[in-house]
């Protein structure tokens, strides 16, 4: 059986090319609302589909988020020290961005560095270049667009709560390339974790997911190219979380309605975001489908044995066409043969070493 790669796949759930975008008009729609001074602080600026229609409702009368959606421009996590004091970006700005993007520098260097060399392996075939979006950063609160300060309880170590096998990126800890399922979970294309961000646009990584309802639940399905897929169970209600020393990779997620607002709360993480201690670390969701095309997720991190505050980003989502079926395995995981290569040169170092 061919095995779709990750990348292609990418790129075919998200844009075309910046430069064809260019051809066929411009780097995307303007920002409603946002000035060139960059003034304006509201979340009228976006790269999404135009509005059409309003929001519709499930049978049962609860708003309905059901679909494929898909992140359609490349906002960084953080302000940047350039961008300090300004929301948005320029339409000027915007378009000299992705007339960069276009140029198509660097995804098919080579490097001197072996690990930078092997990363650089995902060359254009395998990316998505995403256009520019003119927000400055998808953290929204606190206003600086940049993840809080530590808090002073932020040294103390976490509770104990046993090895993560084959968690991790690309670090080696001893014996994690002694057998396939030991290896970090990056390279085995698999674990699709939480908080399920667009940090990695390139790859789709955080920037696809398909939502279906019905009146007691809500499932997502996350399709996060070379980590493979992974589902979400909602469950709607005033059903409580499961005990503490329950732990799970994805959380355990309970949901109600605020109005049009799905507000989704999710504790019993099996590991933090971003060093943050799992006994103590809450996430909190509010998904809005602003009219027919549009959705609104909004995320609020809280650890006060981390941050000094609680801190939001704002991911905004096109809906995709009800008549495709946007998503596809990516079948990283089944075709991957760098793995041999992996377990091979462990193996050669283990020979070394008993010389």
């Amino acid at each position: 059986m061919q095995k779709i790669q990750a990348g292609l796949i990418a790129a075919m759930l998200l844009a075309a090319p910046v430069a064809a975008q260019n051809a066929a008009g411009g780097p995307g729609p303007s920002a409603a609302g946002a000035t060139s001074s960059n003034n304006a602080a509201s979340n009228k600026a976006s790269s999404n589909k135009p509005a059409s229609g309003k929001a519709p409702k499930t049978p049962w009368g609860d708003p309905d988020l059901q679909g494929t959606w898909l992140v359609s421009s490349d906002v960084p996590l953080e302000r940047s020290a350039e961008n300090a004091g300004r929301v948005f970006l320029t339409d000027a700005e915007v378009a000299a961005a992705d007339a960069e993007k276009a140029r198509d520098l660097g995804r098919n260097a080579r490097f001197s560095d072996p690990l930078l060399d092997v990363s650089g392996a995902y060359n254009a075939n395998f990316n998505s270049i995403l256009r520019t979006g003119k927000r400055t950063s998808l953290i929204t609160d606190p206003a600086d667009g940049r993840i809080p300060v530590l808090s002073p309880a932020a040294a103390a170590p976490a509770a104990k709560t046993g090895p993560l096998v084959g968690v991790g990126s690309f670090g080696r800890t001893p014996g994690q390339n002694d057998n396939p399922e030991t290896i970090a979970q990056s390279p085995r294309c698999l674990g699709v974790q939480m908080p399920f961000l667009p940090l990695n646009t390139a790859f789709g990584q955080g920037a696809v997911f398909q939502i279906v309802q019905s009146p007691g639940a809500v499932a997502i399905y996350m399709e996060d190219a070379e980590s493979g897929g992974g589902n979400r169970m909602v469950y709607l209600g005033n059903t409580p979380h499961p005990p503490a020393k329950l732990r799970y990779y994805l959380g355990d997620s309970r949901g109600h309605w605020e109005g049009g607002t799905l507000v989704v709360e999710t504790t019993n993480f099996r590991a933090g975001f971003r060093g943050s201690n799992p006994d103590t670390y809450k996430m909190t969701e509010r998904f809005t489908r602003v009219d027919a095309n549009n959705l609104k997720r909004e995320v609020t991190f809280e650890d006060p044995k981390t941050w000094s505050r609680p801190w939001t980003v704002l991911v905004e989502m096109s809906k995709g066409e009800d008549h495709r079926h946007l998503i596809f395995d990516s079948a990283c995981h089944e075709g991957n043969t760098g793995i041999i290569g992996i377990l091979s040169s462990a193996r050669q170092e283990d020979r070394a070493g008993k010389k």
